[in-house]
């Protein structure tokens, strides 16, 4: 299922534009740093379960879908830990160092799943690639917030796992609309419209908001030290290179059903750069925070000449 190159840049032009937009907003003063924090407290609590809510509910009952959907759902609870566990073996055979050694594995196994992944599977899948990214997106919230931060964890010292708190990954925003929408989608529930609209509308900033925030983060790195740590380029170089490449054959042989957009997703979420959480995880954590903003800012530069390459391999 190969895409058209053009129609690929096209649709990552438009969106890293608003990437733009987010990184001269604070360089130039128009918005603080502070900002940061009430856009992305927006983006998660308002308009992005919005976004879930309104991609399932507005979907007509189908039952290829839901076993479309169990099918991504199972595979994401496989992925993602096997590539974190892969890159832990990998960083021990290249030496990273030990003080952000989790990280580094971290940043190569969990992707911009969220942020970055809806609105790309969107503007390339349409809401059918939507609907199956934000099943997929459940998993990797059943594996970054556990698996991954216990991993982060392993760079303190002191680190103790039992400080996770599961009851923040549970019982928050996303999740509450990801199974309401499965419940009002499952049970054929009618929105009525006055209610739709204005969900639908919120629904609507989700992907201008999510680059802009990219954009903030983005600007506030400086300094040629970002592009001088080895660990940092290998950590990009796998995370948007080889597991993407890796996974692109391995998807000929995997049981992922007869509909093609299921492996289109899963390898479309894996080409997106490092989760969005990392630097968030690494400060509840103890982490190493400044390793952390390097990946970060080299994998997000650099994926918008990565992802229409792993667009043209697509089986």
């Amino acid at each position: 299922m190969s895409l058209d190159f053009f129609l690929v840049m096209s649709n990552l032009i438009s969106l890293f534009a608003l990437i733009a937009v987010g990184y001269i907003a604070i360089r130039s003063g128009i918005l603080t740093q502070n900002a940061s924090a009430c856009f992305t407290s927006l983006l998660m609590k308002i308009t992005l379960p919005c976004t879930i809510f309104i991609s399932l509910v507005s979907r007509e009952y189908d039952s290829a879908f839901i076993n479309d959907s169990i099918i991504i759902f199972i595979a994401g609870l496989i992925v993602f830990p096997a590539m974190m566990y892969i890159a832990r073996y990998i960083a021990k055979l290249l030496g990273v160092a030990s003080t952000y050694r989790g990280v580094w594995a971290f940043s190569c196994a969990f992707t911009n799943s969220g942020f970055m992944g809806f609105p790309i599977c969107l503007a390339l899948f349409g809401s059918e690639g939507l609907a199956l990214s934000v099943v997929l997106n459940i998993a990797f919230n059943m594996t970054v917030y556990t698996v991954g931060a216990i991993e982060i964890s392993r760079d303190n010292p002191n680190h103790d796992a039992e400080k996770i708190s599961m009851k923040s990954i549970i019982f928050s925003e996303i999740n509450a609309a990801t199974l309401i929408s499965i419940i009002f989608y499952l049970g054929r529930i009618p929105v009525p419209q006055f209610i739709a609209s204005p969900i639908t509308y919120l629904s609507g900033i989700t992907t201008p908001i999510s680059m802009i925030i990219i954009g903030m983060a983005l600007a506030r790195e400086r300094g040629i030290e970002l592009f001088t740590n080895r660990d940092a380029w290998l950590s990009t170089f796998i995370r948007l290179i080889v597991y993407p490449a890796v996974f692109c054959l391995l998807l000929r042989f995997m049981p992922l059903g007869s509909n093609p957009l299921i492996g289109a997703v899963l390898i479309i979420v894996i080409a997106m750069p490092g989760a969005s959480v990392t630097a968030v995880l690494c400060e509840m954590y103890h982490g190493n925070i400044d390793f952390a903003a390097k990946v970060m800012f080299l994998q997000n530069l650099l994926c918008i000449l990565t992802i229409p390459l792993v667009c043209m391999i697509l089986p």
